[in-house]
């Protein structure tokens, strides 16, 4: 359990540079000019805002060890329903292995999180709308159900992808939409009504990047922790509490299951896990986006989410070019297509165990959600771009390490076909004649005499 060890150092040295961020920030606030006291609801707010990081803490231990405990059960009700997730050419492992962890990593988060909005739901109700929390919990009830079913039975493509559009239109309508892109040399550019449909192509596919990257055993777990908790520290920032609970209780969950799913895994969460946690941190990072300064509104959960969001796209731009020759219509379908060109795939043979693969890519993820809260906190676009674009350029080159390492993996012998001109002369060749009666076998039969 070197790898859980090293993820939860990890994410205690993301959360203490969470906190000093916040301190920072709150140390650089000003009393309002006018003089006005705030209200009592405000006041009621502040004084809760003190005891937040409890709050955190207690929703994310609680989270941890109600998925802990609900595991051996899910796995057993898992084999008994015969969900399992068998070998195949794009699968890693060797074994059936049980694929519903996704319902014992939601029972933990919703457990938590709804206990703890319940207990301070008067407070918070200020800062979070009826309307925005039945989107949330309705588009993710919607995801984690397609998720379950297809856990059990499989579900099309395209039956999952108008769910997810279903989700994520539901968050759109409740008023959770970009309004501002950055981008270079053009300032802030006002999306208009272009934004509700950015904002349904992001949550889609921020929901199938995160189920993407779950290639190996404890990597989606532990990325999707330490996105949590730096956007929890962002939710922070900004004063929202009820993003803060929630980022809180996702991580906890998280950590609680990866215990059952480090290598070699016990289970799996499947597609029930890995698409509704994509689709909530989806959600967040476009509810915080909304608060956020417009200039660094969309980069920093562009820096937080990077790694499987720009993996998933640089993987597409393969799939399209690679078959040039190929009509325009099946190049662009070939770009949904499944295959072992991501990320994990490609560095599965850099470490001598994938556990340490997957720790280089927590590495990763860990750097670059420093690097967005730093953004966050100092409102730099010109940083922001360009941290972004260093991002990319570092998946770049790790995509390129692990396609040269694949290239230098020394394949087995097989058998090689014999020549084809071999092959066509035996088959023209005329059938063996019988051989002479002097070369013929001569067979010797005893008699037995009286």
């Amino acid at each position: 359990m070197l790898g859980t060890g090293a993820l939860a150092g990890a994410v205690c040295h993301l959360a203490a540079a969470a906190r000093a961020l916040v301190a920072r920030r709150s140390t650089r606030e000003e009393p309002p000019a006018d003089g006005i006291s705030s209200s009592g609801a405000e006041k009621g707010l502040q004084a809760r805002m003190r005891y937040l990081p409890w709050y955190a803490a207690g929703a994310a231990i609680v989270a941890a060890f109600v998925t802990h405990l609900l595991v051996p059960t899910v796995t057993r009700l898992a084999i008994r329903l015969q969900a399992m997730d068998q070998p195949g050419v794009r699968k890693l492992h060797g074994s059936a292995v049980p694929r519903l962890g996704g319902v014992a990593i939601m029972g933990g988060l919703g457990i938590a999180a709804g206990f703890a909005a319940l207990g301070h739901w008067t407070t918070w109700a200020t800062r979070i709308g009826s309307k925005e929390l039945l989107a949330l919990v309705a588009g993710t009830l919607l995801v984690f159900l397609v998720g379950v079913v297809d856990d059990l039975r499989g579900v099309g493509s395209g039956a999952k992808f108008l769910v997810e559009l279903a989700a994520a239109a539901l968050l759109v309508t409740a008023g959770w939409s970009f309004g501002v892109l950055r981008l270079p040399f053009a300032g802030g550019v006002d999306l208009g009504l272009f934004g509700p449909v950015v904002s349904v192509l992001w949550i889609v596919g921020v929901t199938n990047a995160i189920n993407l990257i779950d290639g190996l055993d404890g990597l989606a777990g532990g990325v999707v922790a330490i996105i949590s908790v730096s956007m929890l520290a962002y939710a922070a920032l900004q004063g929202s509490p009820g993003s803060v609970v929630l980022m809180a209780a996702t991580a906890g969950a998280c950590l609680g299951f990866l215990r059952h799913n480090w290598e070699p895994a016990r289970i799996f969460m499947g597609d029930s896990g890995a698409l509704t946690l994509g689709f909530l941190l989806a959600a967040m990072s476009v509810h915080s986006a909304l608060k956020a300064p417009a200039a660094v509104a969309i980069l920093v959960p562009i820096l937080a989410l990077g790694v499987p969001v720009m993996d998933t796209l640089l993987v597409m731009a393969v799939r399209f070019v690679d078959r040039q020759q190929a009509r325009p219509l099946r190049r662009f379908l070939r770009m949904f297509r499944a295959d072992r060109k991501h990320l994990h795939h490609l560095l599965d043979h850099v470490g001598a165990r994938r556990s340490q693969v997957v720790t280089l890519i927590y590495a990763v993820v860990v750097a670059f959600c420093l690097m967005a809260l730093v953004v966050a906190v100092t409102g730099q676009t010109n940083l922001g771009l360009v941290l972004v674009v260093i991002e990319f350029l570092v998946i770049f080159g790790m995509r390129q390490l692990g396609r040269q390492l694949q290239a230098m993996r020394p394949t087995r012998p097989t058998a090689l076909p014999p020549p084809l001109s071999e092959v066509r002369e035996l088959r023209g060749s005329p059938p063996p004649s019988a051989p002479p009666p002097s070369q013929r076998p001569v067979k010797l039969r005893v008699m037995k005499g009286g």
